[in-house]
């Protein structure tokens, strides 16, 4: 090609970016490196492939784009390019120490370069960061910079990370004014980056996940399907499926749910994208225990391990097994990483009460709910006294006191049902039922203990809802009527599970009947959830069962 239609091309590529045709902008930069290699064609290009979901070529582009950079004497450029290669290596479980040589890179590069650079290197460190504290003070140095310079993009960005860190550290009615701000400019498209508004939306969606905030997510929801239909960037749904999976989890609407957390899963997959905020994996395989899947939940947390949302899941996943000492010992690890004393340390502290009450350690569930209460006094978030409340109850109920048991319980359940989570407000009531029975009122406790089994039993969480009434009948109550949650098979199903019966694998299930081993998966795990059994060997027993019937 000669200039002018070299110049033509990269125009083409720059307007492609613009308006995120990723094919057509990986193409266009593709045919300017052709004839004129540079270190910003090969950053487009870098971008350009990353967006398509090719992962790996797109580190090694932007890789290239680096060294190149670098040669030319643009070291602000290189700075950039280091500070997005610390954090796409962040994001990949093992990859920490090259994520740090990277950062610390940028860093070398960085020192005396203009505001503007700093504050996008503040940035980074801020992304990178796991204190609460320094996550927020980074922020903010780079939200001077940025307002300094007139750069919405970093300004965006900043407001959420320090939005973030705020309410991390406690401050959270600070943090969510930022959030909000934030996402206001995100979704009104002030920045031309689409990065910048899916990193907005996962900074929200981090946030809501530690208040429990679950209106707010279903409010900034809205706003980005909205968003999204006005600006299709289909790669940016791949991040806002555990947001939207939130929202219906906490409405009781599991089914949606796990919709969502599945589709999410393979269009990351299918992108070679990893999560940027939570997992949808770790959200699943929380779904997948409470519906008695276990064997497919471990598989789900398998890599994920370390990730800290995996964290109720892998507790689930022990105390189903009976490991309540495993699952003592993970959450004490997680308590330690983050600080006991933390506002962010609240959920981890409510999930090991009922451990310590199993465990019979009796001190120490009174020792952690008395912290949860001062934690939720001191946040103010209602979900924070929820789970005060849940807590102390529990430990009231472990010592006898059914008075004061039934006083924060019932405090707990009426205060889910007000903030529209009908699952907790369930769960909630399992417990009052409890303490209603040992306070010597045993219709009440079996009314309670319906009404939670009910509520159980409509989300699929059989094995809860079973427990629930199984108490109820205990005390002389009629136990849940017609049949449970055992669907009928589809004629493919009936076909899969007969060759579960034979013992054979997803792969060879997928093999025989001449479908993708995705779809053989997603076959199987129909036919477990409408059975209600727990693992293939379960299934392939009750393929026997009803055959020698």
């Amino acid at each position: 090609m000669d200039r002018d239609e070299i110049d033509r091309r990269a125009e083409d590529a720059a307007t492609a970016v613009r308006e995120a045709r990723w094919e057509d902008a990986r193409d266009a930069y593709a045919d300017v490196l052709a004839s004129r290699p540079s270190a910003d064609a090969l950053d487009g290009l870098g971008r350009a492939l990353w967006w398509l979901g090719e992962t790996a070529a797109a580190v090694e582009t932007r890789t290239r784009a680096y060294a190149a950079y670098r040669r030319a004497g643009r070291d602000d450029e290189a700075v950039r390019i280091a500070t997005w290669l610390a954090i796409e290596h962040a994001a990949t479980p093992g990859r920490e120490a090259i994520s740090r040589g990277w950062l610390g890179r940028a860093e070398r590069l960085a020192a005396g370069s203009a505001a503007a650079v700093q504050g996008r290197l503040a940035l980074a460190r801020s992304a990178l960061e796991t204190d609460p504290v320094r996550i927020a003070d980074l922020a903010d140095a780079a939200l001077a910079a940025a307002r300094e310079r007139g750069d919405a993009a970093l300004e965006i960005r900043a407001l959420a990370r320090s939005g973030l860190g705020l309410v991390r550290s406690g401050r959270s009615a600070a943090g969510i004014e930022r959030l909000d701000e934030a996402m206001a400019a995100a979704s009104a498209g002030e920045a031309e980056e689409p990065e910048v508004f899916a990193e907005t939306c996962c900074d929200m969606v981090a946030a809501c996940e530690e208040t429990l905030d679950g209106r707010r997510l279903e409010q900034w929801g809205g706003v980005a399907e909205r968003f999204l239909r006005l600006r299709p960037h289909p790669t940016l749904l791949g991040f806002c499926g555990s947001c939207c999976a939130g929202v219906l989890a906490a409405r009781g609407d599991t089914s949606g749910a796990e919709h969502w957390l599945t589709w999410t899963i393979e269009r990351l997959e299918a992108g070679g994208h990893a999560a940027r905020c939570v997992d949808p994996r770790a959200r699943l395989a929380e779904l997948r225990v409470a519906q008695g899947r276990l064997e497919e939940a471990e598989r789900l947390v398998t890599g994920i391990e370390a990730r800290p949302e995996s964290v109720r899941a892998m507790v689930a996943i022990h105390l189903a097994r009976g490991e309540s000492g495993v699952a003592s010992s993970v959450l004490h690890r997680r308590l330690a990483k983050l600080g006991p004393d933390s506002i962010a340390a609240i959920p981890i502290g409510a999930m090991l009460i009922p451990v310590q009450v199993e465990r019979r350690d009796l001190p120490g569930a009174e020792a952690s709910a008395a912290r949860l209460r001062r934690l939720a006094e001191e946040s103010g978030e209602e979900a924070h006294r929820a789970l005060a409340e849940l807590g102390t109850g529990r430990v009231e109920l472990a010592r006898g006191d059914s008075s004061a048991a039934l006083a924060a319980l019932g405090a707990a359940a009426e205060r889910y049902d007000r903030m529209g989570r009908p699952l907790d407000a369930a769960r909630a009531r399992v417990l009052l039922g409890q303490a209603l029975a040992a306070s010597g009122d045993p219709d009440s406790a079996v009314a309670e203990s319906r009404a939670a089994a009910a509520a159980l039993d409509h989300a699929g969480f059989v094995t809860e809802a079973d427990a629930a009434d199984a108490f109820a009948r205990s005390l002389g109550g009629r136990g849940r009527v017609g049949p449970k949650r055992v669907g009928t098979l589809t004629k493919r199903e009936q076909e899969v599970l007969s060759l579960v019966a034979e013992g054979l694998s997803n792969a060879e299930i997928a093999e025989r009947l001449f479908i993708s081993p995705a779809t053989a998966g997603h076959h199987v795990s129909n036919l477990l959830a409408k059975l209600g059994v727990r693992s293939r060997t379960e299934a392939a027993m009750h393929a026997h069962l009803l055959r020698s019937g």
